[in-house]
């Protein structure tokens, strides 16, 4: 009723405040129940703008009042008031287990994300948690710090075994994402994604590193990344090919010399083709004698550094979803 009579929700708002200002019932958890009622009502609707000082107002003193009960759940109040002006407010109701959760107290879960690679992140989720601040906690994770780097990356959900991928508003609510997701496909994921490379490759965080080779890979190995003039593969361009397949050798941490079958994986299968399969174990065991000191970090940190400059500026790696319909809302 209060999603679709937007006066109630100021009626609502001032009824919780009196039934918690006070509260003489007789019921020992009366109290608590009105303040877990308000923490989900703060994080679907907003009130008016004439009440909202007063709102905040009281929820500022109940949170910093000396010896105040409630103090830790009227500052989550807070702040999912001032999330839902800035955000719009949660969209979805929640589903019965997060519904219980809220009702007992637990108001957080830990959501995994998926990075290129298969290495997995946990997060904890709060209940009005949106895209950008998941964001930026795993860019900080990597070491990226700055507002321009973490406009670079993107969290995308995918259902039906893969074949949908959706990107996610940097506005969207997580748990609205993750409760209509769980509605149509349990075994739904959500994945985290650099979309856009205008910034520079960095090579000290090893997520970091990780996260770039593990999604730039695919598109490597497929030839998408090489130029060559007129189709032909200079000596230089042979030297630099083997180099690169000695580095994702030692990136699995092998130091043996890779095999026939493990170069042809190596390369991409269009350069693979333009001499001998023993020319090309002669020219990576010379660069595996050079990469052997290398831990598997710093050989997919020489590997990123050595991927031709001109292909730096990659707007959108579709090796990540080359066999997916993206949908775009």
């Amino acid at each position: 009723l209060i999603g679709e009579f937007t006066l109630m929700r100021d009626e609502s708002y001032c009824q919780l405040l009196k039934q918690l200002t006070a509260n003489t019932s007789s019921k020992p958890d009366s109290c608590q129940r009105g303040w877990r009622l308000l923490y989900i009502l703060t994080a679907y609707h907003r009130c008016s703008e004439v009440l909202k000082p007063f709102l905040l107002k009281y929820l500022q003193q109940a949170s910093r009042s000396a010896g105040a009960q409630y103090q830790g759940i009227a500052k989550a109040c807070e702040q999912n008031l001032k999330k839902t002006f800035l955000y719009g407010g949660r969209i979805v109701p929640p589903n019965s287990m997060e519904l219980k959760a809220m009702m007992a107290g637990r108001s957080s879960k830990r959501q995994l994300f998926l990075f290129p690679g298969g290495i997995e992140r946990h997060v904890k989720i709060k209940t009005c948690t949106v895209s950008l601040e998941v964001i930026e906690e795993l860019c900080y994770e990597m070491g990226s710090h700055t507002l321009e780097a973490m406009e670079e990356y993107a969290i995308f959900l995918v259902t039906n075994r893969g074949q949908n991928v959706r990107p996610l508003n940097k506005n969207e609510y997580i748990l609205d994402v993750a409760t209509e997701a769980e509605s149509v496909d349990s075994g739904y994921s959500v994945w985290f994604r650099r979309v856009v490379w205008t910034q520079p490759l960095r090579f000290e965080n090893e997520l970091c590193v990780a996260m770039q080779y593990n999604q730039i890979l695919p598109d490597y190995r497929k030839g998408l990344l090489n130029v060559l003039s007129h189709g032909k593969v200079s000596n230089q361009q042979f030297h630099q090919i083997s180099k690169l397949a000695a580095l994702q050798h030692r990136a699995k941490d092998i130091i043996y010399t890779p095999s026939i079958h493990e170069l042809s994986e190596y390369i991409p299968a269009p350069l693979f083709k333009k001499q001998p399969p023993q020319q090309w174990v002669t020219m990576a065991t010379q660069h595996m004698q050079q990469v052997q000191p290398l831990s598997p970090h710093q050989a997919r940190a020489q590997f990123l550094g050595k991927i031709p400059a001109q292909n730096k500026h990659i707007l959108f790696s579709h090796s990540s979803f080359n066999t997916f319909s993206v949908k775009f809302h």
